[in-house]
């Protein structure tokens, strides 16, 4: 049975937007330090990752928000690593307040890179065996964001030079950095009357240090949705889609 790992955390004024919330790009960045911890916790963390040359990349997200916990908050953030293929993997994370009452649920599919080739690879089953998961020849995606087309009208369209800081030890863009291409055009005023509930984004290519990206946002009205995209020339390199109610 996969093994289930937990961790609590009191959430910093630094994670926090505007608002007082946890941030959506830092949703991510807590996420990911739980499967890390896990991960240590197992002697299958960075230490032994990166001993063989290897990296875990993120493919696809799919987030549900019931509340954002506020600056000053204990969260219990709990992981498990459900099912793995030879190639790839999912992971649930589940964030929880103090009550117990579910705030954040976040299934995620994974993959395995060579990072000197810069291609996935089969996961090295001593990393699946420490997870203890179900073995499938399948795993389950889900619809995945809804795709900008020709036919909408970009709200906006705005160029980013990728930063030193945000490049992380893969030496590829961090994923929380694309959420903040993403929602920052929205402007203060969207940001601060809207709460995300649903966000699903799925990667397409990875971003490098020299890299320029184009981030394009799409808003539906009626729908209360958002479709954004992250172009590095002409390719796309991630989409996502938000729906949205008022705060």
């Amino acid at each position: 049975m996969s093994q289930v790992y937990d961790t609590n955390h009191v959430i910093k004024y630094y994670e926090c937007d505007m608002t007082t919330k946890l941030s959506i790009p830092m949703i991510l960045n807590l996420a990911i330090l739980a499967s890390n911890l896990q991960a240590e916790s197992l002697s299958i963390g960075d230490d032994f990752v990166h001993a063989h040359g290897l990296g875990w990349i993120v493919l696809q997200y799919d987030i549900q928000i019931k509340r954002r916990p506020i600056v000053g908050e204990t969260v219990k953030i709990e992981t498990v690593a459900k099912e793995f293929t030879s190639y790839f993997a999912n992971r649930d994370f589940n964030f929880y307040d103090e009550q117990g009452e579910l705030l954040i649920e976040i299934h995620s599919l994974f993959a395995m890179m060579d990072m000197t080739k810069r291609k996935m690879i089969r996961i090295p089953d001593e990393m699946a065996a420490g997870y203890e998961p179900d073995v499938v020849k399948r795993i389950k995606r889900g619809p995945g964001p809804e795709s900008i087309s020709s036919d909408d009208e970009i709200l906006h369209d705005q160029m980013y030079a990728v930063r030193y800081t945000d490049i992380d030890f893969n030496h590829h863009v961090n994923n929380s950095r694309y959420f903040e291409w993403m929602i920052d055009g929205l402007g203060a005023a969207f940001l601060n009357g809207h709460e995300a509930t649903q966000i699903q984004i799925r990667f397409e290519k990875e971003v490098g240090q020299n890299d320029i990206v184009t981030s394009q946002i799409v808003l539906d009205s009626e729908k209360m949705r958002t479709k954004h995209r992250i172009m590095v020339d002409d390719q796309l390199s991630a989409e996502a889609t938000i729906n949205w109610i008022e705060a």
